[in-house]
């Protein structure tokens, strides 16, 4: 299945770009990635005012990679964009990290607490989660998907604060923690499911893949 993922983060290098998609092939290996970044967003997009100003670039690149794919993922939890390249696509599947994530901490069944690098959970992560109980912690001295390179003692210390209050599951509510790649230190040192916003919307994709028509029937 061919994804074209979406960075909202304005990358040049080949090895940075790729870093969400190589994750996410790692871990579904049936998905082939080709991730595109949009223009003129150094720093990500970590407010709504730079949310809404990023749309008209999403929808630039998703343009460009419609005609080469089977389905297109949005790399960010606010999910940016989503909605219209949905609307401006509707023969594709578009996924945004935000709803992926909300969706696979509801089938937990659990209390789930959040790390973000904002003051709130965004609305893209809210809106899938449905009735479940939640919480989120803004990681100290992060404001910007940048921040994250230095904070991880930071990262360990909230997550296992969210664990001590009895929160038994944690999503990790932007994908610059897809880039660290520490779900998987998170669930060792804490003993609990730690989701991945990158590795939830492959999960995702792979079920609208296996549900695809070999025949194109159905």
């Amino acid at each position: 299945m061919r994804i074209g993922l979406i960075r909202v983060i304005s990358l040049e290098d080949p090895e940075a770009l790729n870093a969400h998609g190589e994750w996410m092939g790692a871990h579904y290996p049936w998905l082939e990635v080709e991730s595109r970044a949009i223009p003129g967003f150094p720093e990500g997009l970590y407010n709504p005012e730079l949310e809404r100003a990023a749309v008209p670039a999403i929808l630039e690149v998703g343009e460009e990679l419609a005609p080469e794919v089977d389905a297109l993922a949005v790399s960010c939890a606010a999910d940016p964009g989503v909605a219209e390249l949905q609307e401006r696509f509707p023969h594709l599947p578009v996924i945004g990290a935000g709803s992926a994530l909300g969706c696979i901490c509801r089938s937990l069944g659990r209390k789930v607490g959040f790390l973000t690098i904002t003051p709130e959970l965004p609305e893209a992560v809210i809106r899938g989660l449905g009735d479940v109980e939640y919480r989120w912690e803004h990681v100290p001295g992060v404001h910007k998907t940048t921040d994250l390179a230095r904070a991880r003692e930071a990262i360990m210390a909230k997550a296992k604060e969210l664990g001590a209050r009895g929160y038994g599951a944690i999503g990790l509510a932007c994908t610059g923690f897809s880039t660290l790649r520490i779900a998987p230190r998170l669930r060792e040192e804490l003993g609990i499911p730690v989701i991945d916003p990158v590795l939830a919307m492959g999960a995702v994709l792979s079920l609208i893949g296996a549900t695809k028509s070999p025949a194109g029937r159905g």
